[in-house]
C-alpha cells in the first residue's frame, strides 16, 4: 500500500513537473515575440544574423520544401541564408509548395507544440499574407540572401526558358524555367536572378548546377523582406505553376 502511495505521489509530481515546465516555455515565447529586435537580430531565429533560417552544420543545400512527394532543395547555400517567406503568388495555375520545419510566425503556442511533436528543426519559416491574392498561402517563396551569393538549381531536370524581362514594367531581370524530372506538366520558375549561368536545353542537377546569382533590389523590391531581415531585403523568388509558360 505504501509502495503504491508513492508511485502515485511520484506521477503526480513527474505531470505537475511537465506542466511547469510547458507554462513556462510558452510564457518565455510568448515574451520573446513581443520583444523588440535589435538590427543585429533576425525574427526568423532570434538570434544573431549569422545563423539565419536554416543551420549552417546541416547540409549545404538541404530539403526545404515538397512539391506533391517530390522535394525541392534549398537554392542557396544554408549559411548564406538570411530568410524563407512564403507568401501566395496570385495565379491560380500556381502548385502550392509544402514547407518543411517550422513556422516561425505561427502562433506561440501552436508553434511550441509543432517544436515538442517534431523536434528540433534545421529550419524555420514565414508564411505571409498578400493584399488581393487569394491562391494558396505557400504558393510562392521567397529565400533571402545578400547580393552576389549563387543560385543552385532547386531540383533536377531541364532548362526551359532564360528571360530577360522588365518587372513591373521598370526592373531589369532574369526569370529561370525548369521542367523538373519526374513531373510533367509543371514548371518551376525563379526570378530575381543576376548573371544568368544556364541556357535552354541544358541539364541541370539540384544542389549542384549553378544557375546565376541573387540580384541586388531595385526601389522598393526588397522592402517586404527587409523588414525581417535587416538588410537590403535581397533574394530569389521561387514559384511552381501548372503547365508548360508561353
Amino acid at each position: 500500500m505504501v509502495v503504491r502511495r508513492r508511485r502515485v505521489r511520484f506521477l503526480a509530481l513527474f505531470l505537475a513537473s511537465i506542466l511547469a515546465v510547458s507554462v513556462y516555455t510558452v510564457t518565455k515565447l510568448a515574451d520573446r515575440s513581443t520583444a523588440q529586435v535589435t538590427g543585429t537580430e533576425l525574427l526568423v531565429t532570434e538570434a544573431s544574423a549569422a545563423t539565419g533560417p536554416v543551420d549552417p552544420e546541416g547540409p549545404t543545400f538541404p530539403v526545404f520544401a515538397r512539391l506533391n512527394d517530390r522535394n525541392l532543395v534549398l537554392p542557396i547555400a544554408a549559411r548564406s541564408a538570411t530568410i524563407i517567406a512564403y507568401h501566395p503568388l496570385g495565379d491560380e495555375r500556381a502548385a502550392a509548395l509544402i514547407p518543411t520545419g517550422v513556422q516561425t510566425n505561427d502562433g506561440v503556442v501552436s508553434r511550441t507544440i509543432s517544436r515538442v511533436f517534431s523536434g528540433s528543426s534545421s529550419i524555420e519559416y514565414y508564411v505571409l499574407k498578400n493584399e488581393g491574392r487569394t491562391q494558396d498561402d505557400t504558393g510562392s517563396v521567397d529565400i533571402g540572401a545578400p547580393a552576389g551569393t549563387p543560385i543552385v538549381s532547386p531540383v533536377s531536370g531541364v532548362v526551359t526558358g532564360v528571360t530577360e524581362y522588365l518587372l513591373y514594367g521598370k526592373y531589369v531581370d532574369v526569370q529561370i524555367d525548369i521542367a523538373p524530372d519526374g513531373i510533367s506538366d509543371v514548371t518551376l520558375s525563379l526570378l530575381f536572378v543576376d548573371q544568368p549561368a544556364v541556357t535552354i536545353g541544358q541539364t541541370v542537377e539540384e544542389g549542384k548546377t549553378q544557375l546565376g546569382k541573387v540580384r541586388e533590389p531595385e526601389g522598393d523590391l526588397g522592402a517586404r523582406i527587409a523588414e525581417y531581415t535587416h538588410d537590403s531585403g535581397s533574394h530569389v523568388h521561387l514559384q511552381v505553376t501548372r503547365g508548360m509558360l508561353d
